[in-house]
């Protein structure tokens, strides 16, 4: 056994022995619900997540992200009532305060105990695939309330000093269209919590209860340290705001925007997000808590030093964050907050929108928000209905230093393979590809998204479509230009051809439609006159710039027949766009702008709120 000395000071090879056994005991239990669980949007999407959190709830090391994990729990079960081998379940995003953002992801929490005290805590979460609600799969773009997205879990002891709760268990998957994936999916988050708690108590063993505590807490110190000082040396004095939109709430056809102003007085800066719109009528709203919009903004200092663990230091750099009750970042209950992903996406985008403004645009550009779809079909000799919940990559934006990723889903999650959804679903997937000019035109352009094509072969079905980024695209920075859109078609080239709203559900089709899906790409990063003409080149060689995009946006004239540079030509439309076009602006969605009055002056004078979606 390790000690310390009585100013509690752990030497830096023990500090390091801990970080790594915490890194190694996250990525053991996370590969134990990937091989486990039962429903794909975990096995094969992968989303899910283990946390390790202090005895006062915070953070260790995870993706929590400043969220309050425990709390909910402690209201109902203090820690003094705790014992070991019990586990808690929870999945409701109100009794939660918005540490869990919509009812499909179940947290599971079990206490770590040694020498006869609560000493940590382990949280197991992951998207679980149908829990009731109005639709197959829960979540749907036309749900207007949380009771339609599912069965609401309030923290309850499910696992009672290792005795299951059998009743409130069969409560639960009574209440699962698919009771046999729920009860998969649960055992596997059920066991990850479990060995979490092992490897946390050989780590306490190995190094002593007061050697690790007193690790664990310099790594949060260091953490909040390093982000604290580096966010008071980049970001300037006085107020920075952004605004950003999201296309439609499902239930109407009209836009719905929040507003976020980041202000630095002497030491203290403060996030205020009172000033965006009410609630949303649909799905839409996102129950923000303080330390998640903190933590977004923490983490992009983090990447000045990531060997420190992401823990709950990242909230240091905000001071104090302001949201205001009844609106789209905070709503009241009952308010459904099934399709969250719209507007936090984007509220992660804003961040750095704001840091853009404070570092003169060396940040990301904005990405595209994931897309989801659902296939839901009838078996014609069981007459049961099948779901496929199918995840689809969108475009990236770029960076500083590079290009935007292409065909990404998010950062945790991957792509269903094609022969994934083959062999277990009447799919056939006829085509998935780039989508070309998707990317924003920059020096460094916008990851482009995609092309999928998919034909139902059962007798018959409906979809649901959670698509964003169809009516405003992602933003560029720093003289880079906005990614494109997505659009949704069925039967396309046909005599049959009909646009899909893309936000909407029970959308039907017959045994050999088909449906495409065009996903939106990620802004671009700088002026995309200053791009090499050769990667211009090689962009449109690959497939993902158009000749015609290569002249229009970038100014790199292309012979067609031999797919090489015209130089002198390149050079006299490059000159003549850049005069046409005249100065840039530090951001670009549909104009180049530098405030966010003046996106919104241009937005209310172009796209009316109550005119967005044709079907």
């Amino acid at each position: 056994m390790i000690s310390t000395n009585q100013n509690n000071y752990v030497d830096p090879v023990t500090r390091q022995l801990i970080r790594g056994s915490l890194r190694s005991a996250r990525l053991e239990c996370e590969l134990l619900i990937e091989r486990t669980a039962m429903s794909a949007f975990i096995r094969e999407k992968k989303d899910y997540q283990v946390n390790f959190l202090d005895r006062n709830g915070h953070e260790l090391f995870g993706d929590a992200m400043g969220s309050d994990m425990v709390g909910c729990v402690w209201d109902f079960y203090p820690a003094d009532k705790m014992a070991p081998g019990d586990l808690y379940w929870y999945n409701d995003p109100y009794m939660s305060k918005g540490s869990v953002t919509h009812t499909p992801d179940m947290t599971f929490l079990a206490p770590v105990f040694f020498e006869n005290e609560p000493v940590a805590y382990c949280h197991s979460f992951a998207h679980f695939w149908d829990l009731g609600g109005s639709r197959p799969g829960s979540i749907g773009p036309a749900n207007t309330e949380i009771f339609h997205d599912g069965t609401l879990v309030p923290p309850i002891k499910i696992v009672d000093q290792g005795k299951l709760n059998d009743e409130a268990y069969r409560v639960i998957l009574r209440n699962s269209r698919y009771p046999d994936l729920l009860e998969g999916d649960t055992r596997a988050l059920m066991a990850a919590a479990s060995r979490a708690q092992e490897r946390l108590l050989e780590m306490f063993t190995r190094f002593g209860k007061e050697t690790t505590l007193a690790a664990l807490d310099a790594d949060q110190a260091d953490t909040a340290k390093m982000v604290r000082e580096k966010s008071r040396e980049i970001i300037p004095q006085g107020s920075f705001s952004v605004r950003d939109f999201m296309d439609h709430a499902g239930v109407s056809d009209q836009w719905y925007s929040y507003h976020v102003e980041l202000t630095r007085k002497g030491d203290e800066i403060t996030l205020d997000a009172t000033a965006s719109d009410d609630q949303a009528d649909g799905s839409i709203n996102f129950l923000a808590s303080d330390g998640a919009l903190a933590a977004y903004f923490g983490q992009y200092f983090h990447q000045y030093d990531t060997s420190l663990l992401s823990n709950h230091g990242l909230v240091a750099a905000i001071d104090d964050v302001q949201l205001r009750q009844g609106s789209i970042l905070q709503p009241d209950w009952p308010a459904a907050l099934g399709c969250r992903a719209h507007t936090f996406t984007k509220l992660k985008s804003s961040v750095r929108a704001l840091l853009a403004k404070a570092t003169n645009g060396d940040v990301m550009a904005g990405s595209a928000v994931y897309v989801i779809a659902y296939w839901r079909m009838k078996e014609s000799d069981t007459n049961n209905w099948l779901l496929c919940t199918d995840g689809i990559a969108v475009g990236h934006g770029a960076r500083p230093f590079a290009d935007g990723l292409d065909a990404i889903y998010s950062r945790h999650n991957e792509n269903y393979p094609g022969e994934f959804m083959e062999m277990e679903y009447p799919l056939r997937m006829e085509r998935y590809a780039i989508a070309i000019d998707s990317g924003g035109p920059g020096k460094l352009r916008g990851g482009c998204g995609i092309i999928r094509d998919v034909r139902i072969l059962a007798d018959e079905g409906t979809f649901g479509l959670r698509v964003e980024n169809n009516v405003f695209p992602t933003w560029g920075v720093n003289g880079g230009m906005g990614g494109g859109t997505s659009r949704v078609v069925l039967n396309p080239d046909t005599p049959q051809e009909q646009e899909i709203k893309p936000f909407s559900d029970d959308n039907f089709w017959k045994k050999g439609d088909l449906v495409r899906v065009y996903t939106a790409g990620g802004g671009g990063w700088g002026d995309p006159s200053d791009r090499e003409p050769d990667q211009v080149l090689t962009d449109v060689l690959d497939g993902f710039v158009s000749i015609h995009a290569a002249n229009e946006s970038y100014g790199v004239v292309i012979d067609p027949a031999k797919l090489v540079i015209d130089l002198p030509a390149t050079d006299t439309r490059r000159r003549a766009l850049r005069a046409s076009r005249g100065s840039t602006k530090l951001f670009h969605r549909f104009e180049y702008f530098d405030t966010a009055e003046e996106e919104l002056e241009w937005v209310e004078k172009n796209l009316p709120r109550q005119r967005i979606i044709s079907t």
